[in-house]
């Protein structure tokens, strides 16, 4: 089969390998569509310490049933049309026990540890696989796993009804999130973006107020927006001690801050103790999806969010180190069809 492969940073390579073997518990997926995610560039960058090289990237996949193990073929049949979740964890170990199963320190991710959706077939647990609904595209479901680490945000945010959010960045995961803003009630969305197609989009999904970090003074904007007090959640979509410290300075007393985007390991931010302690403001790490998938299949069947119009490129597996390279123009997200 023809599989994008990264054998160390900065190197892609379409290359042909062994289908994979499907063990007893296992399902082989023909892939439709496959995103292209912030943690594949990062991971062609060399900046996740979990990935070894070689790899085949993606995580965000949907596919078609080729073949079932003797105990993946209770639950599936060859034929089926699913989508995955990726991530694997142990089962065992105090963290799954207690339902807390993405902080499980044998985390074995599809895509970071062990060959993903830049490829024609994957090799998956089958406890790790959904059906889609018949009415959405294989393109739109791959969409799902972003929206479930989305929807997992949102659940340890909890706003009241009324909430005032900022969203920093507007790629993919901070249109996803505003979305989900609007159907948690939110009644002023602010988002803070440099790229103009971006924004446009933003716009066009009813963001209230738009900026370019750029050109705009975030600081002021928001303080305009709410009569001096800030925002009751800001969810920081890029990833990035700067953007961190942005959330800090707009955030309301009483506030949340969300930090979804993925730093640098190294990344170093500037907090003041007495700040948060006297504001009493929050500040919540949100990591990967659990429990969240089923919610995020039926939000895109439904139509609630809107994923569909977030694809701006849909490429083959010759164009993956483009995309890896970020240097396709307008990019917003980015599909492989293998």
């Amino acid at each position: 089969m023809r599989a994008a492969r990264i054998d160390k940073p900065h190197s892609v390579k379409v290359v042909d390998v062994d289908e994979p073997p499907t063990g007893s518990s296992d399902i082989l997926v023909k892939v439709k569509a496959c995103g292209v995610c912030g943690t594949d560039i990062h991971i062609y960058e060399g900046k996740v310490k979990m990935a070894k090289f070689p790899i085949i990237p993606g995580h965000e996949f949907s596919g078609v049933i080729v073949d079932a193990g003797s105990e993946a073929s209770k639950y599936f049949s060859i034929g089926d049309q699913v989508v995955i979740d990726p991530n694997l964890s142990c089962g065992h170990c105090i963290f799954c026990r207690a339902g807390r199963k993405h902080l499980c320190p044998d985390l074995f991710p599809i895509g970071v540890k062990a060959d993903g959706g830049f490829a024609e077939y994957v090799r998956a647990p089958a406890q790790l696989a959904y059906k889609m609904p018949g009415r959405i595209s294989f393109e739109e479901a791959a969409l799902a796993e972003p929206l479930s680490c989305c929807l997992h945000g949102w659940k340890l945010a909890s706003p009241a009804l009324g909430f005032k959010v900022a969203i920093l960045g507007a790629g993919p995961i901070g249109l996803l999130h505003l979305q989900l803003a609007k159907i948690y009630g939110a009644s002023l969305i602010i988002v803070s973006e440099p790229m103009e197609l971006r924004r446009k989009v933003a716009e066009k999904l009813g963001a209230d107020v738009v900026i370019d970090p750029i050109k705009d003074d975030l600081v002021k904007v928001t303080k305009d927006a709410t009569s001096g007090l800030g925002v009751d959640v800001v969810v920081e979509a890029v990833g990035g001690a700067r953007h961190v410290e942005e959330a800090l300075k707009i955030v309301g007393s009483g506030g949340k801050i969300l930090i979804f985007g993925v730093a640098s390991e190294e990344d170093l931010a500037a907090i003041k103790p007495y700040d948060v302690y006297r504001r009493e403001i929050t500040i919540l790490g949100s990591f990967i999806n659990p429990y969240s998938m089923d919610a995020a299949i039926s939000l895109i069947a439904s139509r609630r969010v809107d994923v569909k119009g977030l694809i701006s490129h849909v490429i083959s597996l010759d164009e993956v180190e483009k995309a890896l390279k970020k240097t396709l123009k307008d990019a917003v997200k980015i599909i492989v069809r293998p």
